[in-house]
């Protein structure tokens, strides 16, 4: 992704950013009254920063009317989540930061990243595809890595996967997984089997049973041998 010098973005603009091209990115789209229940703040202050990202050229706004990011807000998303996730696996590989902490951290630290140190860290990090949780890390030219993966849950019964990702917006959620080894690139397999919402699955060597909220949060590539649920 050439940069063409990315503008400065202030933390409450990257949220709103990133927010916008999570749910773009999930196929959802969220209207004013929805982002403000997300952010925990009243819709006119969602209005008033949505008009800001308008006027800088980011978001396509009309009242009423669920916003979208425009071409140009698109590329600085795609530039601010290759920061972060960058940036969360040079802590992890090189400064030893567990999982679950990595990514608070990062947040007081990207701000202060430049350019040229963010380039210096992929190289060092040999470009790499995946972050430490699995999310894909654009390349420079913005292009995201290929990612087909489905939820735990919709793993059949006897098959096996790989777990390629984990959501990450959860600190004990990551603490819970860790401790069981469900890191990318760990075996699993669905077991036959739930009760009470509750999945048996073995990762690894370990057969444990996990419950269903959790289970939808880790995301498997399924062996060629397994398959997943249509």
């Amino acid at each position: 992704m050439h940069t063409h010098g990315n503008p400065k973005v202030s933390s409450s603009a990257e949220e709103y950013l990133l927010t916008l091209y999570r749910l773009e990115s999930s196929g959802e789209r969220a209207g004013s009254s929805q982002l403000a229940k997300m952010f925990g703040v009243k819709a006119p202050s969602v209005t008033g920063m949505l008009r800001r990202l308008s006027e800088r050229g980011w978001v396509r706004y009309q009242r009423y009317r669920p916003p979208e990011l425009t071409e140009e807000g698109r590329r600085v998303a795609v530039y601010l989540v290759r920061r972060h996730r960058l940036l969360e696996t040079f802590l992890v590989r090189f400064l030893d930061y567990s999982w679950e902490e990595v990514h608070e951290e990062v947040q007081q630290l990207e701000h202060t990243v430049s350019d040229s140190l963010l380039n210096h860290i992929d190289r060092k990090l040999g470009h790499p595809n995946y972050d430490p949780h699995g999310d894909p890390i654009p390349d420079e030219h913005g292009n995201m890595p290929e990612h087909k993966l489905v939820p735990l849950t919709r793993l059949e019964e006897g098959s096996q996967a790989e777990v390629g990702r984990v959501d990450n917006r959860s600190r004990h959620l990551l603490t819970v997984l860790g401790e069981i080894g469900a890191f990318p690139g760990a075996n699993v397999t669905r077991l036959a089997g739930t009760s009470n919402g509750k999945l048996s699955v073995r990762v690894g060597r370990r057969e444990i049973q996990i419950d269903g909220d959790v289970a939808r949060l880790i995301w498997v590539k399924p062996n060629r041998s397994g398959s997943a649920a249509s």
